[in-house]
């Protein structure tokens, strides 16, 4: 049964393969997906007024990374959404905490763990407000 989101989930991911497959599976689901193949574009985005219920985030990415997106401005701009890191390289937590991620998944990770991840957090930030 599709979930109904009123906010998209905010994609920031430059494994074009992965990011379709990530969109595909979310949207399969009843999610908008907004997809940014760099922290610059996801900022601009963010400046630009999109409003996501959650952000998943890939560290490595070209230009910026996505720490640099963490620390911009554009995050606290669209309300501060939850930012979940998924990347392959190893995270520190005390970083996730300092920089006010949600959390960390390491690639590769099931589907169904990520989509549980983004629920959880939507569902939250909901009740919040």
């Amino acid at each position: 049964m599709p979930v109904e989101v009123s906010r998209p989930i905010l994609l920031v991911e430059d494994d074009a393969a992965l990011s379709g497959i990530l969109e595909r599976y979310f949207r399969a689901r009843g999610y908008a997906v907004e997809v940014a193949g760099s922290a610059e574009v996801a900022d601009e985005a963010l400046q630009r007024g999109l409003r996501p219920s959650v952000v998943i985030l890939d560290v490595n990415l070209p230009g910026q990374t996505g720490w640099s997106l963490l620390r911009s401005t554009g995050l606290a701009t669209a309300g501060s959404p939850p930012v979940i890191v998924a990347t392959a390289t190893a995270v520190n937590p005390h970083q996730l905490k300092e920089l006010g991620a949600a959390g960390y998944l390491p690639k590769p990770f099931p589907l169904d763990t990520l989509r549980t991840i983004v629920e959880r957090l939507t569902q939250q930030k909901a009740s919040e407000g």
